[in-house]
């Protein structure tokens, strides 16, 4: 018996040792399986900081638990965390693993995770994660394979501390909660069986086109759901969803068919109290919603029977009502009353263009203001048929007298409307407008809006009036900050412009004595950040997109136009608005203290994000100084134009794409054009200053050039010139060259040496930066010089011409003596050279004696060689002409 008890003992220490020991041995084996296999099927890279295996945390359960958890896309969504959680605990009943019934899985917990669900604009999702599969029908089982031995049970599923957050470029939607918290219990492998659903969520954000809809509400869901697994059909009974403290019950049954989803769902909730709908709008659920007072009901019900199938729709019906509702802030003297809403959308089955919305009825009463308004519509893929009315006198003063403004807001004037539109909008499409019916006039007048930290804005009056075939602008006029704006004109197929997104035609006549771009453009919001998670990023800042929808003709007279640093004056001409561009069309302007005329294009049609500019400009009397105070392009480019003084005219052709913060992207700006000067003054420039001093000549610090021309062209980040004369202080100049984006700069130049013969130019070569130039001299290629005219002079006088006569020919020894003699005058003229630029340079520096030094002695030099050369001529010349005589 002892001896069975040491054995029993002994098995039991092994299997616990293995218990312990094995999943401490393998995991880190087991952890580079599970990332190598899931990286291999997923478009995405998962990766996790822990993995642990235990066989004893959950006895008898085994449990694997993940931490740290990332799943991080690829490609266009590189960078982009799909999913993060901080830990995801599975427990599986230990005893399934070796049975052929499934795994039973008796709990999943996600701890803390972060979902970001991201459409773009394409339509491509950041969620379509895994690969498709190489082998064909792989995803489809063999016909003559048996049941799977496999079956997954989960009995209870957690979530805990969630942050939810969807983003759809395509409809401008916007979605976020947290924290979210869930739990589902049942046994997912009976053939029936009981789901028990808790869902709690907060700080509920719900965005769409840019309209907050939702803003730091919560919702709950409480939901026992009769489950029949094996045959796809759920019912709900008692089961309530609360929307801050709007509840709305559930009842009915949900059938997943082969090709369809058959349902019978009932909702609704009847004699809400006004207040709890009022606190699901951001407007009003504020830190004053405690002191607001409330009156009137809402009542509410949706139904949908029938099946989806395909594009096919079941039968529904969703219909509202508010009856008597006000409101009233108790810090406020008077209240909003009357109330009254009626709204419904239906459909009786089959296809979304049978779909009716019907508002019939809205109204309410504002401190003696009164506002109606009905829409109808229907057929609304096909064809759509609409009515739509509203009538009204509001005094926007008196909006303080019954809403909390925020401190620093004012709003004032008076705002009249009474408009009838209907029709059909194949109508509009073919302009048939004789068969709409549009009418009515819409009046602003003295409206006033200032908000803090913004620019007030003042409409003086603004009056229209609309027939079915266009709408009438008479009068509008604005002042926003410094800025005033006045405008009338005429638009046509407004209405399909309203409803359907359809082009939009018209001239406007626009007039302005100030228009200040930049406070206007400070005041326009910044892209919006997503502050329910918090890691979420900041919208990146995007150019402005030209809408292809427009076709407008805009004749402008701006007086004066502030735009960056540049001060524009008298803008007249016209601006046109078509296909995604904005068209100048011989616009004449007053620019850098011109005049300018300039025709071209800003495109977004090919890429919103990055815009094309075309610009073809003619510039006459310019100032220099004012061109680099006012342009930052020349400031990269041109920075020299800092200290040049005197105006100048300017022929350009320009083409760049623009960045997102609307500046030229330079390394791909193209550019050519010619720039003239009758008048140039340029001082205190590094590059010039060292040239003076290497040439030993104080005149050449200062500029003062008169009708220079420079053509030029940029390319690659870089504006290049063609040779062009300067001439400073007596001194004449050949430059030509390239400046930078990183203020490097390569140039040559060609200084002439006043009043030398010998040696009548220098060449220099001038590089490094405009801050920190470096000068190099041609010594060699000017000595070269120096020596070729000394000799070519000595030859003339020598010869006299290029050929020797018959008389020279008698005279063969004395034309020997004369070439001799001439050569030694040669070796003498270059000494005497040599002398005479040392001592011109002794005055001026070391730095030109040295360089005098040098190229005098090559002057020698290349004399002696030369007076050789030219006895050897001599004795050619004369063993020619006497062959020739023989």
């Amino acid at each position: 018996m002892k001896k069975f008890v040491k054995i029993a003992a002994i098995v039991v220490a092994v299997i616990l040792a293995i218990a312990l020991i094995a999943p401490i041995a393998l995991k880190g084996k087991i952890a580079d399986i599970v990332k190598r296999e899931a990286n291999a099927m997923l478009a995405a890279k998962l990766d996790f900081e822990k993995l642990d295996i235990s066989l004893l945390r959950h006895f008898p359960n085994a449990s694997l638990e993940l931490k740290g958890l990332t799943l991080v896309g690829v490609d266009r969504f590189e960078g982009d965390t799909i999913v993060a959680a901080r830990r995801i605990s599975v427990v599986v009943n230990l005893m399934s693993l070796f049975g052929d019934s499934g795994f039973e899985v008796t709990k999943v917990i996600l701890a803390s995770p972060a979902v970001h669900a991201h459409k773009l604009a394409d339509g491509a999702v950041n969620w379509d994660v895994m690969k498709p599969s190489d082998e064909p029908g792989a995803e489809e089982p063999a016909e003559d394979a048996g049941p799977s031995s496999f079956r997954l049970s989960v009995r209870d599923f957690r979530i805990s501390d969630a942050a939810i957050r969807y983003e759809d470029d395509s409809t401008n939607m916007r979605f976020s909660t947290t924290p979210l918290s869930l739990r589902l219990q049942g046994n997912m492998s009976a053939d029936r069986t009981d789901l028990d659903l808790r869902l709690t969520a907060a700080g509920l954000r719900f965005v769409s086109g840019g309209i907050p809809l939702l803003s730091d509400a919560e919702a709950e869901l409480v939901a026992v759901i009769d489950a029949d697994l094996k045959n796809n059909r759920f019912t709900f009974s008692h089961n309530t969803l609360r929307l801050n403290a709007v509840s709305v019950g559930l009842d009915g049954w949900v059938e997943m068919r082969d090709d369809a989803l058959a349902l019978d769902l009932k909702a609704g909730c009847d004699k809400v109290q006004f207040k709890d709908v009022l606190s699901l709008i951001p407007a009003f659920y504020t830190r004053e919603f405690k002191n607001l007072a409330a009156g009137g009901e809402l009542s509410m019900g949706l139904w949908a029977k029938g099946e989806m199938r395909g594009t096919a729709l079941p039968a529904f019906e969703l219909k509202t009502e508010v009856r008597n509702g006000s409101f009233q802030y108790s810090s406020l003297p008077k209240a909003v009353t009357g109330i009254n809403i009626a709204a419904k959308v239906s459909n009786p089955g089959g296809v979304m263009d049978k779909t009716v919305i019907d508002l019939s009825k809205f109204g309410l009463q504002m401190a003696g203001n009164s506002l109606a308004a009905t829409f109808y519509a229907t057929n609304l893929i096909s064809d759509p048929v609409f009515r739509v009315s509203a009538d009204g006198r509001v005094d926007l003063g008196a909006v303080k007298e019954v809403y909390p403004l925020e401190k620093g807001v004012e709003l004032g004037g008076l705002f009249t409307v009474d408009l009838k539109l209907s029709g059909r909008m194949s109508d509009i499409e073919k302009n048939r407008y004789e068969q709409l019916g549009a009418q009515g006039t819409f009046v602003v007048e003295g409206l006033g809006l200032t908000l803090p930290d913004l620019p007030a804005v003042h409409i003086r009056r603004a009056a229209a009036t609309i027939t079915p075939a266009a709408m009438t602008l008479g009068e509008f006029g604005v002042t926003i900050g410094k800025s005033d704006l006045a405008a009338n004109g005429q638009l046509a197929n407004y209405i399909g412009y309203l409803l359907r997104g359809d082009m939009l035609s018209g001239r406007l006549y626009v007039k302005s004595e100030l228009l200040d771009v930049n406070e206007i453009m400070d005041a326009l919001p910044a892209a919006e950040e997503d502050t329910a998670v918090e890691e979420a990023p900041a919208e990146p800042m995007q150019a402005v997109v030209v809408p292809r929808n427009l076709n407008l003709s805009l004749n402008t007279d701006l007086r004066k136009v502030l735009f960056g640093q540049m001060t524009i004056h008298e803008i007249t001409g016209e601006m046109r608005i078509a296909d995604g561009a904005l068209s100048l069309e011989r616009l004449r302007l007053g620019v850098f203290g011109g005049k300018a005329t300039a025709s071209g294009s800003y495109s977004t049609a090919a890429d919103p994000a990055h815009p094309a500019l075309k610009l073809n400009a003619d510039i006459s009397g310019a100032s220099f100084q004012k061109t680099f105070e006012e342009l930052e392009m020349v400031q990269k480019l041109v920075p020299i134009f800092a200290k040049t003084g005197g105006d100048y005219s300017l022929a350009l052709d320009l083409r760049t794409s623009l960045d997102a913060e609307m500046s030229p992207d330079l390394h791909s700006l193209n550019a050519t054009g010619e720039i003239k000067s009758a008048n140039i003054h340029i001082q205190n420039i590094e590059a010039f200053d060292a040239l003076a001093k290497a040439l030993g000549n104080d005149d050449l610090r200062k500029i003062e050039a008169k009708d220079v021309a420079i053509r030029f062209a940029i390319k690659d980040g870089r504006i290049t010139t063609q040779p062009f004369d300067l001439k400073m202080g007596g001194v004449n100049i050949n430059l030509a060259g390239s400046t930078g984006l990183d203020q490097t700069i390569d140039y040559k130049a060609k200084v002439a040496i006043p009043g030398g013969k010998a040696l009548q130019s220098v060449g220099v070569n001038i590089g490094g930066t405009f801050s920190s130039p470096k000068i190099t001299l041609g010594v060699k290629e000017a000595a070269e010089e120096a020596v070729k005219n000394v000799v070519n002079e000595q030859i003339q006088k020598l010869t006299g011409s290029e050929s020797l006569s018959e008389e020279v020919a008698k005279q063969i020894e004395n034309l020997r003596a004369e070439a001799k003699r001439g050569g030694a005058k040669l070796v003498e003229a270059a000494q005497a050279q040599r002398t005479k630029l040392i001592e011109g340079a002794s005055s001026k520096g070391a730095l030109a004696k040295i360089a005098a030094e040098k190229a005098g002695d090559k002057l020698v030099q290349e004399a002696e060689k030369q007076a050789a050369n030219l006895e050897a001529e001599t004795e050619r010349q004369i063993e020619k002409l006497t062959a020739k005589k023989e």
